[in-house]
């Protein structure tokens, strides 16, 4: 279970390097960052059964996908489209961020950079938001 920040020593830490070392028919879920996992290495390994259950609630392109309505549209992914083909993979659209917890907090770090830019015209968090 992947619970770590996304950073340039975290990226694809789940890679085919790391598969390999792993028992076979591994369970991997992922609600920290898509980018923990180097997805096209992911699908080879649940194709060979060597990750038997795969359940991600964050994806590497999830802006293009989650939080709207697609249900009109044709997924262009083909990535997503073949993960969601396994019977043994769970993919959820974001929904570990919405937590009382969770929302409390946004709220609050919202609430206190526009107080923030009101009184001093600069918001200290800008570079983390742009991250």
């Amino acid at each position: 279970s992947l619970h770590c920040p996304l950073n340039e020593k975290t990226k694809h830490i789940i890679d085919k390097n790391s598969l390999l070392v792993m028992k076979n028919n591994v369970m991997i879920i992922n609600t920290s960052r898509g980018a923990l996992i180097e997805t096209s290495c992911v699908i080879d390994a649940l194709k060979e059964g060597k990750v038997g259950y795969l359940g991600i609630d964050v994806y590497e392109q999830e802006e293009k996908l989650f939080f709207r309505d697609l249900s009109d549209d044709i997924i262009k992914d083909d990535v997503i489209q073949r993960l969601m083909s396994f019977p043994n993979v769970l993919v959820t659209a974001h929904q570990a961020f919405f937590t009382n917890e969770a929302l409390t907090q946004i709220a609050l770090v919202t609430l206190g950079n526009i107080q923030e830019l009101e009184m001093n015209n600069t918001i200290k968090n800008m570079a983390a938001q742009l991250v």
